[in-house]
This record gives C-alpha cells, sequence and structure tokens, in this order.
C-alpha cells in the first residue's frame, strides 16, 4: 500500500475526517486529499508531523515491506527508491541546468550590486 492509502487508513482509524487532520498539521483539506490520492508526497517535516499525530512510526507510513526504512543512520535502497519515484532526474551536467544557474547568479550578482549603490547612496544622504 502506498502512502496515501495508509494516511487515509490510520486517519480514518482515527475517525478524523481530511479536514480534522489537515487541521492538526497546518495545511489545507486539499493537500491532505492530494496525499491520500497519491498525487503528492509530503515533504520530510510534513510526514513526520503526520507520523507523530497519527501516532505510528514514519517507517510505516513510507514502507511497502516490513522492512525499515532507515537502518544504521542510512537510507535502505527501498526507501531511496520510493521516494525518487515522486521526484524528477535531473542530469547535473544538462547544459541548460548549467545555463540556467549562471544566469541566476548573474541576476543575484546584479541585485547585490544595486543593493549595495542604493545603501551607499542612503548613507550618503544622512
Amino acid at each position: 500500500m502506498k502512502i496515501g492509502g495508509k494516511v487515509r487508513k490510520y486517519r480514518e482509524v482515527k475517525g478524523w475526517s481530511q479536514d480534522d487532520l489537515a487541521l492538526r498539521l497546518d495545511v489545507t483539506q486539499g493537500t491532505i486529499s492530494n496525499i491520500e490520492s497519491d498525487k503528492t508526497i509530503p515533504n520530510s517535516l510534513l510526514l513526520n508531523k503526520m507520523a507523530k499525530e497519527l501516532e505510528v512510526d514514519i517507517n510505516e507510513l513510507l514502507n511497502d515491506s516490513t522492512s525499515n526504512i532507515m537502518s544504521n543512520n542510512e537510507f535502505s535502497d527501498h526507501a531511496v527508491a520510493a521516494v525518487n519515484q515522486y521526484n524528477p532526474v535531473f542530469n547535473i551536467q544538462s547544459p541548460e541546468l548549467t545555463e540556467s544557474i549562471l544566469k541566476n547568479q548573474e541576476q543575484i550578482t546584479k541585485l547585490i550590486e544595486a543593493q549595495s549603490k542604493l545603501i551607499e547612496s542612503l548613507l550618503k544622504n544622512k
């Protein structure tokens, strides 16, 4: 069973509606609906809060088998594969990605320079 089905199961055992769980987690009902229908996977912080509220081990939410997600402070291959199914794979050597990073860095540099000039002009006017 995927994460969404498990969340639904444990929520229903508690007798909670999606709204009830959403309120406890400080998210929207739509977020809970998307998680339960496996349209999205919760980030690690939300997953941790969810496990605590539902009073289940986080391994129980993440794992389809009986093995643990973590042992000796390392993620199992099964856990990595489970999370990676929701994440796109990026080729870090992609020319497009490199170009985009360089453009962002240039924009950041320009913003810092503009900020510095603004601060200098404000200090001169005092």
